[in-house]
């Protein structure tokens, strides 16, 4: 950037004198050699950074300069899906369940409603015949729109391991552009970009396939412009309004939670900033509020229709959406301690999806960034905006902590947080505050950037002849600097991540396709939160079949997410066949009429029992009773065709699950003797025979 920004015809930057350096901006200390700030970095004014170039060519050339910078910083992330990319990334997930199934589902259904001109926002696909409302949930609508053509070449599991490859190398990246635009020794934005866009917080969210929470490629532009509205205006209000308006949008698409994240830390920054430059307010607040007002007012109208469909919309969904949400705050430990990292999965992370190692806490930091940290403090010392930064990391630790301490001592547990207050308000309830911790790690980057542009300004002080020297040793800090923060951390990953193939079951692959576009399914497994795979079979099969049912967040009576029903419910009683950790159906009379509605009422056209489930044979004399007729058996699946407007014999009665059950032979080698004996039994006990 040339002189004339800093030497305005108004004064200096903004317009405002050179003390405001000391209240809000840039420390004199700070500025590059010629007295001029570095120049802003945003999506509207990369070209310009080849110096030189001018028109389509220099446009051209900034994009392949910053297409080799995307591929650069995601060189790790290949490392860390070794086992996808070397072996076959249409079939190879984490896990063919859990949280990894539902993402490759919200993959697959954008893909599809582009195809067939539906709603990207809303499915009518799964939980029939209500639907599923997407932005009630983490769908990462955006990534799977503009990852599309994969989808539509490759399939779903494809263009969920794309993204899921490309998301710490994008979020590095758009740390990397931001940091940029506050520094004059560049080089230094590269190890701080790395620290964020692989950080333990981003990783941890890798391993269960989130995609919407791990591309952060948009908050640290956020952060440089909110710098920029605030406290450099170097530019004009309208510019940065509409800059801001475009990275609100497009963080709203990529997920909404994350914004009010950042909304929420922006609040906090700009009590900050007003502590620490009172003096320059009357002065900058003119040209903050005319282009906050036109960001704020072109996102608003621009996301009108996407946040009312999300908060009231059909199916849409409110109140606490995760019940662990009041204990979902991070282990104050973590920050330091990798925990035992080298450990087998435990049974939460497997439940989520991941069978590897454990990884460390999704906040660690380690020791190497935390000396890297305070050792730039030091060096940056003299720039407010590190100060700044520091308090908002600050603030972004605590909250992450949730409303209890976890992790201190029992004197301490009770001690009040500010997320037991902020956690009760409306939006922010829905918000789980150990996803604060990428903030925290995100601030802490641009810290250690400035330090190494404060050391190189420092090295460089000493005047020309010395200016080779001084360029050795911003070097030599910079890599030393890389390796210290990024090292610690990175040997607590379990590199390459361990992967599962996703094979449809036999007769979702072969049979399934075959039916008539459209039929509704009622799966065992069923469909719900924590049994995603029947919606990972509909993905694959391009959602040739519905599903009633969902992995997904909707609504019950009072507008709250269903989870899986009242005790007594439909999807109660279909849950407890599918996972354990309460009685099994017995195949009551109220049980029987129940599910019998349900089946009803969801306009289900086949029952099908296949893969993997709590007890198949147990749940096929179930349904046999519910139906009161026998099943098919083909390609290792029981399946009832069920008559339009519901099922027409009367159920089974007299019988004992328990014991047709165990009359019934087990499966040996993975095959089936007498697969259909668990329905024979019911019936026949039903009508009065004997079980044995």
């Amino acid at each position: 950037m040339t002189g004339d920004v800093h030497t305005s015809e108004q004064g200096d930057v903004g317009g405002h004198g050179k003390d405001d350096h000391r209240n809000l901006g840039e420390s004199p200390e700070e500025l590059g050699a010629s007295g001029t700030l570095p120049e802003v970095a945003s999506p509207l004014n990369a070209g310009k950074w080849l110096r030189g170039r001018s028109g389509v060519s220099g446009a051209a050339l900034a994009v392949v300069r910053h297409a080799v910078w995307i591929v650069l910083f995601t060189l790790p992330a290949v490392a860390l899906w070794w086992h996808v990319w070397t072996g076959h990334p249409s079939s190879t997930l984490t896990c063919p369940c859990g949280d990894p199934a539902q993402e490759v589902w919200f993959m697959a259904w954008p893909a599809w409603a582009i195809s067939h001109l539906a709603n990207v926002f809303f499915s009518g696909a799964v939980n029939v015949p209500h639907g599923a409302n997407l932005l009630s949930n983490t769908s990462g609508t955006l990534v799977s729109v503009v990852l599309s053509p994969v989808t539509w070449l490759w399939g779903p599991v494809t263009s969920t391991n794309v993204a899921l490859t490309l998301a710490p190398g994008l979020s590095a990246w758009g740390c990397w552009v931001a940091i940029r635009s506050f520094v004059t020794w560049k080089p230094a934005a590269v190890p701080a970009a790395l620290v964020f866009g692989y950080s333990a917080a981003i990783v941890s969210s890798l391993l269960f396939g989130h995609v919407s929470l791990s591309v952060w490629v948009v908050p640290p532009l956020l952060l440089s412009t909110l710098y920029e509205i605030v406290i450099r205006q170097a530019r004009t209000p309208r510019r940065d309004g509409v800059t801001f308006a475009a990275l609100v949008v497009v963080q709203f698409l990529i997920s909404p939670e994350v914004l009010v994240m950042c909304a929420l830390l922006a609040g906090f920054g700009l009590l900050g900033t007003l502590a620490f430059g009172w003096r320059s307010v009357p002065a900058q607040a003119p040209y903050a509020v005319r282009a906050l007002g036109i960001g704020i007012g072109l996102a608003a109208v621009l996301l009108a229709y996407p946040a009312w469909f999300g908060l009231s919309g059909p199916q849409s969904v409110s109140g606490v959406l995760f019940s662990l949400a009041p204990l979902s705050g991070v282990f104050i430990s973590g920050y330091l301690s990798p925990g035992p990292y080298r450990g087998f999965a435990s049974a939460y992370i497997r439940f989520g999806g991941y069978y590897g190692r454990n990884g460390p806490p999704s906040n660690y930091l380690g020791w190497g960034v935390a000396a890297c940290t305070a050792v730039s403090a030091y060096f940056g010392r003299r720039r407010p905006l590190v100060w700044l930064l520091v308090f908002l990391t600050l603030v972004a630790m605590v909250l992450s902590l949730g409303a209890y301490l976890l992790g201190g001592s029992l004197v301490l547990t009770h001690a009040w947080l500010p997320w037991r207050t902020l956690g009760k308000l409306p939006v922010l309830r829905e918000i789980l505050p150990d996803q604060m911790a990428p903030l925290a790690t995100l601030f802490l980057s641009f810290v250690i950037a400035l330090g190494l542009d404060a050391f190189h300004l420092r090295m460089q002080s000493s005047g020309a002849r010395h200016a080779a020297r001084g360029n050795t040793s911003s070097w030599a800090a910079t890599i030393v600097v890389g390796l210290a923060a990024l090292v610690p951390v990175f040997i607590t990953y379990d590199i390459p991540f361990t992967v599962q193939g996703t094979a449809v079951p036999v007769w979702m692959s072969r049979d399934a396709p075959l039916l008539p576009s459209q039929t509704v399914l009622l799966t065992v497994p069923f469909a719900m939160t924590g049994s995603d795979g029947p919606m990972l079979w509909q993905a694959v099969d391009d959602m040739h079949f519905r599903l009633a049912g969902a992995g997904l967040k909707t609504p019950n009576a009072s507008g709250g997410p269903v989870g899986n029903g009242l005790p007594g419910s439909a999807r109660r009683i279909l849950a407890d066949l599918t996972v354990a950790g309460s009685a099994q159906p017995t195949g009551t009379a109220a049980q029987l009429a129940t599910v019998r509605h349900a089946i009803r009422m969801w306009h289900v056209d086949r029952i099908v029992i296949d893969g993997r489930s709590r007890d198949p044979v147990y749940a096929s004399g179930f349904f046999t009773a519910a139906l009161g007729v026998a099943p098919a058996y083909s390609n290792g699946a029981w399946v009832w065709s069920v008559p339009s407007g519901g099922p027409s014999a009367p159920p089974a009665t007299g019988f004992s699950l328990a014991r047709c059950r165990a009359a019934s032979p087990r499966s040996v080698s993975g095959s089936m003797h007498r697969p259909l004996a668990m329905a024979d039994c019911v019936l026949r006990t039903a009508s009065g025979g004997d079980a044995a």
